[in-house]
């Protein structure tokens, strides 16, 4: 059995929150994390920080998942940040072309490659 996502509400303050992940983000954990992120993106959290981590693997279901909650947040003036994705995580972003559009940063709540879609 895989390791399920752990997710964890670590702020949320303003308009910004920070959601630390752990585990696969995949078709178990994709709904979770989508439901999670539009709750506070409704609660007017509409620039989402993704603490990655600990995400030991994505597959196409949660790179669905990133780009529907990255799509939610744009929609409602806000951004999606990926910080210290693990190497898995990467790869796949790269491989989708999906880091052109979605912010990492490695360590730090300030974006570094890609950008918010507007």
């Amino acid at each position: 059995m895989s390791p399920a996502l752990t997710l964890q509400v670590q702020q949320a303050q303003g308009t910004r929150a920070v959601l630390g992940l752990g585990g696969e983000l995949d078709l178990d954990g994709a709904d979770v994390l989508t439901t999670t992120a539009s709750d506070l993106i409704e609660q007017g959290h509409r620039d989402l920080v993704l603490e990655m981590a600990q995400v030991s693997f994505c597959d196409s279901m949660g790179l669905n998942a990133l780009l529907r909650i990255l799509r939610q947040a744009t929609s409602a003036g806000g951004s999606l940040v990926l910080v210290s994705p693990t190497d898995p995580v990467k790869r796949l972003l790269s491989m989708c072309g999906v880091d052109r559009i979605i912010s990492t940063s490695e360590g730090s709540h300030r974006p570094t490659e890609g950008g918010p879609v507007r």
